[in-house]
Order: structure tokens, then sequence, then C-alpha cells
């Protein structure tokens, strides 16, 4: 797994706290309160639901810009000629549209861990934190939450299982980098289905203590379990996160195929069920830049909704959820008339299959010296996206390479986002910044509970409403949940 997507690996412990540490925790929240920053405590009560759900598939494409959902839309267009699923689903009145807000507590802009844990448990919170507020308070997420109420739960993603978004429903830490930790918690907490990457963390170890669930590496296992007799399955099909549409083999399982598995198991339940579907890796290539690669990203998530609309189809009994976490480097055709045009044909119709950014990082990290990873640069970027760089480009892109400086703007100042501006010549797409922004995102419900789901919302809100529609009874903290723990500061916002 290349730096690109990684997320800074710090193996961080959780050790019971002094009443020192347990105090500053409380002071950093009474520090907050005093701010102006947004409350930390639970929004007004959503209005009344007046449909119980029994089921709900909550489907996250983390890091959707509008743009991402217009570049896949187009895409469809010209390539299936259809909508995408999402937009078509926006016009249908079984359907409800919203503008969801996604602010953390410590700043406009989130991240995914905040954002997660915001619809968790319906609490803001810092950057980097997962079901623990900045007063130091653990919070019981929406998926142990479910179970205590007799459902099933499942997490189902295209990045780690330990990852921010899927953590944010299922574990308690006071940083997201703590993946061993996640692991850990969401394997003891008895998640029914659990598929996506990460062996880093969920290790054979970890599995070994697991009783009565079904294990599988890759795609042929996923496609051999007997869903009838399985209860409890854990699908883990890579060492970090899945690879990029562009760049997988057809040893790892989709994004629709991975979700098809896991509501063949969980509709079993008597009780009911709650799913998490993540189209993860659409964050990680709006975060390079990679427009072909989101594309595609976005592309598989719009399939995978198609999955869930046949799944729900003639049901009245489950409430589904499709929306994003945040918007990312908000990305857009910005070439005029036909111009723009025949370069996104370019883009989107490629004459040889193409590769992410991503795979050119991980082939000049097969070379030797610095210097040897520079030459080899236009090559690759050349066989990936098939594109020859002109001198100018060449020039830019080496100088980004070698650590100068190629962008006025600090933050954009890495070679994914120079390479990704180049390529909005050839391509038409360009981006903001290769980091989140502080957009509204566009959310659609249908189902039981749907109706209380207003024209805004806050991403606090929803965990009112998804509670109140499923009936849940108060959830019931966990051994350990009543001690206070502090946050740590994240090294990286993703």
């Amino acid at each position: 797994m290349s730096a690109i997507a990684e997320q800074m690996e710090a193996q961080l412990l959780s050790p019971r706290l002094s009443r020192r540490a347990a105090m500053g925790a409380m002071a950093l929240g009474a520090a907050l309160a005093g701010t102006g920053r947004p409350s930390l405590g639970r929004p007004l009560p959503p209005p009344r639901v007046t449909r119980k759900a029994r089921n709900l598939i909550f489907m996250v494409s983390d890091g959707m810009s509008a743009g991402t959902l217009t570049l896949a839309d187009l895409y469809l267009q010209k390539m299936e000629g259809r909508r995408s699923n999402w937009l078509r689903l926006a016009s249908d009145p079984a359907f409800r549209r919203s503008l969801q807000t996604t602010h953390s507590a410590d700043g406009p802009v989130t991240d995914s861990a905040a954002a997660a844990a915001a619809w968790g448990s319906g609490f803001k919170h810092t950057n980097g934190a997962i079901n623990i507020t900045p007063d130091g308070r653990q919070h019981v997420p929406l998926c142990i939450h479910a179970a205590q109420n007799g459902k099933k739960t499942g997490l189902v993603t295209t990045t780690r299982i330990t990852h921010a978004t899927p953590a944010g429903f299922s574990a308690n830490v006071p940083l997201r980098d703590m993946e061993k930790e996640i692991a850990a918690q969401q394997l003891s907490r008895g998640i029914d289905v659990l598929l996506g990457g990460g062996t880093k963390y969920v290790t054979d170890e970890l599995l070994a203590q697991v009783r009565g669930a079904a294990v599988v590496k890759d795609a042929a296992g996923l496609g051999a379990v007997d869903t009838l007799a399985v209860a409890r399955l854990i699908g883990v099909f890579s060492r970090h996160h899945l690879p990029f549409v562009t760049d997988r083999d057809a040893s790892i399982p989709s994004l629709p195929v991975m979700t098809e598995r896991a509501l063949q198991i969980l509709s079993r339940s008597a009780d009911g069920f709650v799913l998490q579907i993540e189209g993860g890796r659409v964050d990680h290539a709006a975060h390079s830049s990679d427009a072909y690669a989101l594309i595609c990203e976005q592309a598989e998530f719009d399939e995978t909704i198609g999955v869930v609309e046949k799944f729900i189809a003639g049901r009245d009994d489950t409430l589904l959820v499709i929306t994003t976490d945040h918007a990312n480097a908000n990305p857009g055709i910005t070439l005029y008339g036909a111009r723009g045009r025949a370069a996104f044909d370019r883009l989107a119709a490629p004459a040889t299959p193409r590769k992410s950014f991503e795979w050119v990082y991980d082939q000049m990290s097969l070379r030797s010296s610095a210097d040897e990873k520079v030459k080899a640069a236009p090559g690759l970027v050349e066989e990936a996206l098939g594109v020859k760089l002109g001198e100018t480009e060449l020039g830019i892109l080496t100088s980004s390479l070698r650590g100068k400086r190629a962008v006025p703007f600090a933050a954009a100042n890495v070679w994914t986002f120079v390479l990704g501006s180049i390529l909005a010549d050839h391509f038409g797409v360009g981006f903001v910044s290769p980091n989140h922004t502080s957009d509204a995102v566009e959310l659609l419900a249908t189902g039981p509970g749907s109706e209380a789901i207003g024209p805004v919302v806050d991403n606090t809100d929803l965990h009112g409403i998804v509670v109140a529609a499923l009936g849940l009874a108060p959830a019931r903290n966990l051994p350990g949940m009543e001690e206070l723990v502090p946050l740590v500061k994240p090294k990286t916002e993703d």
C-alpha cells in the first residue's frame, strides 16, 4: 500500500486513566464549550418518526463532493447509456433528498472519524476521535446499540475494516490511528458481518480467538460461503485497503458482491439488522486528485446502490440512507464547450486500461534511488494513464517529485495534486485541493423513518432519526465506558 492513502500507523495504547488525565479531558471539554464552537450535546429531538423500520442500510460514498457525483453520472451516461442510480433515485418521489452539514467539533472541515462518530452516537467530535467526545465521555456506537436490541450488524467497506467510517459505527478510541484496538473491539463486540481490507490489524491471531465465524480471504472464498448456514462472516481480502477498481485482480471481491453476501446473511435475522456499506476509496482517489480512479470508485458505489435497491424493492421494513461523510477536493470539469466535452471523452473512454496514481507511486517505489524514481515517472504516467507529458509538464512534475514547491497553495504542494493539475489540460477535470472541504453534502433516504429527514440536516441529526426509526431501547454502556478518556491530536486527517 502506498503512502498516498496510507494513514499514520501509530500503535498507541489505551491505558486506564489517572485522575489527572481524566480531569484534563474534562478541562478540554470546558475550554471548547467557551470558544463559540459547535455544541457537543445532542441536537434538538428529530421530528416524530411515524413508521418503524426493522432494518437500516446506511450507505456512505466516503469523500463524495457534488462534483464527484456529477462526474460519475456523466461517465455512466457515456459508457452505459444511463443516469447514475443516485441521481435517478433523487427524482423518485419515494425518496427524500436533503443537504447534510458536516462540521466537526473543532472546525468547519471534518475528517471521516468525527463524521462517522456523529452518525454513530449523535454528538459532535473532534477530528480523529471515534465515539469519545471532547469532554472525554465514551458513547455506545450505533451497531452495538442495535445489537443490544437483538439486531444483527454488518460493516462492508473497500477500505480497511478498521478504518474511520466502519469504526464510527462499532468502536471507541480517542484516535482513529488505533486500528489494533479497533480490530479487537469489532471482533469482541460481535459484529456479525465484516468485509473489507486490513489483515495488518485483523490478524490471524485475533481471528483465532473468534468462535463460530466463517473466515474468508479472497473472492473465491466469499463466493463459496453458504449464506443460509453461516451466522457470522469475516472476510479480509488485503493487507491494507482494497486496491482501487482500476488496479484489482480477480482475487478481490467488488463492493456490490460483498454487499450481496452481507444482505443474504443479515436478512435472515428475525429481529432485523443494521448494515453500513462504504465506498471508502472514493475519498482516497479524491485526495490523490486522480480523476479516473475517482470516477471508477464512484461508479462501483453506484452499482452497489442498485444492489440495495433490488433488496428493498417490495419491502416496507427497511430504512435506506445514501450519503457521504464530507466533500473532498471538489473536482469538476472545468473546460468550456467542445473542449471540455472532448477532454472528458478522453478520460471516460481510454484506449487501453488505466491504472491509478497509487499504482504509479508503487511502481516508482520499486526503484532504488530518488533519481531513478524521478526518471521512471514519465514512462509510468504514460503507461498508467495513456498520456505522454510534454516538456513543460515534465519539468513541473519533476520539480514536485524532487520536493520543490510547484503550487503556490502550500496544502496542495504534493506530487499527486500537481499531476492531477497537469492532467486537467488533457482530461478537463480540476481539483480545488487534496483535502476535505466544508460543503454541505447530498443525502437520499427512503423507507420507514425517512419522513423525519428535513431538507437540511446536520450529521448528528441522523443518529436520533435512525434510532427512533428502529425503535431502539436506550443504549447500555459496555464495561469501562463510564471512564473518561483524554483525546489525542491526530497526526493526519483523512
